[in-house]
């Protein structure tokens, strides 16, 4: 495997401000032992060098401090200024070291970084990624938390793997179809952690995505296909029977195999009368086995009026299906642990609004899992409507907003200083 790594933030502890006239190329009489590295660092790329992976380092920061860092601490050939999201310059590294793509496939890379713009390269080549990132994924209920400072956010990036150490990311490396989600891989056992957090029933609510419906750019292993077919009312029995033996496989090994919860049953998110193919989720509920009894707890209204798809917020979308979903109020719940199916997560308003009911009526703990998750879109480069070179991708230091450049002579580039819009442009 060809592991690329990025370094600031990855590998080394220099995310800081003071860090910056380092990283920029301003300071260039830093001592190397300024540079603090993550515990565990060194040793993670010695044993997958020693286990016969070949290391490459990737980075935005200056050539006058990653080539150093490179070569003499890590001991790995480097990529310097790779502007990333953009692909062009690390694709010419990646043929230069290793012939890519004429003699190497894009699954025979793990690209490794810390932030978005890491994710996105890699998916803008067609290649796996792991985001890494460590801290507590616990979170306040509270259904109108900002999600775009919820923990799902980071796997709605749409990362091939996500993972919480060295020691996570070693597994990864070694066996990396176990390590994939679970309706991304044949024997993939993962899912995305899209939220953890008390309730206010002494529980906890968790949320799980197990493939991603990815948009743009990504690699092999995403859903989208599955997720298409899932819901065409073309279906057929034995597709629907493959995706309930997956969710059979990740509930019975990565939820009842653990002792910390007794779960009571699974039930699933209510079908419309005007859902294709009808019963979409009530079939699959009825089409899986795990030894836990099956219960249709959820109804739509007759009455209902509009569409959630019309509600842009999530907060809308909210009060719109506890408008016109109810609860089966003849079920005794209280105490009860329940397990809910949902076929897909965008904002997050469907599982939280059904979470919510299911804590009125006194469930403690609730694992809402969701079939697929949205991976948000991969800006890619584009040629300016104006003068015909190709644009980069920048982001506003005012809120981060991508955006396309045809970068000027004054700000190091050839080209006529058009800006267009990343989703209009």
């Amino acid at each position: 495997m060809y592991i690329l790594l990025d370094l600031d933030g990855t590998l080394v502890d220099t995310n800081a401000s003071k860090f910056d006239d380092i990283k920029f190329g301003r300071d260039r009489n830093f001592a190397l032992s300024d540079i603090p590295i993550l515990p565990g660092a060194l040793n993670f790329v010695a044993e997958i060098k020693r286990r016969g992976h070949s290391v490459a380092i990737v980075s935005d920061s200056h050539t006058a401090y990653v080539g150093p860092v490179s070569k003499r601490v890590f001991e790995t050939p480097w990529l310097a200024l790779a502007d990333k999201p953009n692909t062009a310059k690390l694709r010419a590294f990646l043929e230069s070291e290793f012939g890519f793509p004429r003699h190497s496939l894009p699954e025979e890379f793990l690209l490794v970084g810390d932030t978005r713009l890491d994710i996105q390269l890699a998916r803008g080549l067609s290649l796996p990624s792991a985001l890494i990132f460590r801290g507590v994924d616990d979170v306040p209920h509270d259904p109108y938390h900002n999600e775009e400072s919820a923990w799902a956010r980071r796997y709605m990036e749409g990362a091939t793997y996500t993972c919480r150490s060295f020691e996570d990311l070693m597994r990864v490396v070694e066996s990396p179809a176990k390590q994939r989600l679970v309706l991304e891989d044949p024997i993939g056992t993962a899912g995305a952690r899209l939220h953890k957090g008390r309730n206010r029933n002494d529980g906890f609510t968790l949320v799980r995505g197990l493939g991603r419906q990815q948009q743009g750019p990504c690699d092999a292993y995403g859903a989208i296909g599955r997720y298409y077919r899932f819901g065409s009312e073309d279906r057929d029995e034995s597709f629907l029977s493959k995706v309930a033996q997956d969710i059979n496989r990740y509930l019975r090994l990565e939820v009842l195999a653990q002792n910390s919860v007794r779960w009571d049953m699974i039930t699933c998110v209510a079908d419309k009368a005007t859902t294709k193919p009808p019963r979409k989720m009530a079939k699959l509920l009825h089409a899986m086995d795990v030894g836990l009894p099956k219960e249709e707890l959820f109804k739509w209204s007759q009455d209902v009026t509009g569409s959630i798809r019309q509600e842009k917020k999530r907060a809308g979308r909210m009060e719109f299906i506890k408008r016109f979903v109810s609860l089966d109020s003849h079920a005794d719940l209280k105490d009860k642990n329940v397990i809910v199916i949902d076929d897909q997560y965008t904002t997050g308003a469907t599982a939280m609004s059904h979470v919510d009911m299911l804590l009125d009526a006194g469930v403690r703990n609730v694992l809402f899992v969701a079939l697929f998750y949205l991976a948000e879109e991969v800006p890619i480069e584009k040629t300016c409507p104006r003068c015909g070179k190709p644009t980069r991708i920048k982001y506003k230091k005012r809120d981060g907003a991508p955006f396309y450049n045809c970068v000027p002579p004054d700000f190091n580039g050839t080209g006529c200083g058009w800006m267009g819009n990343i989703t209009h442009g």
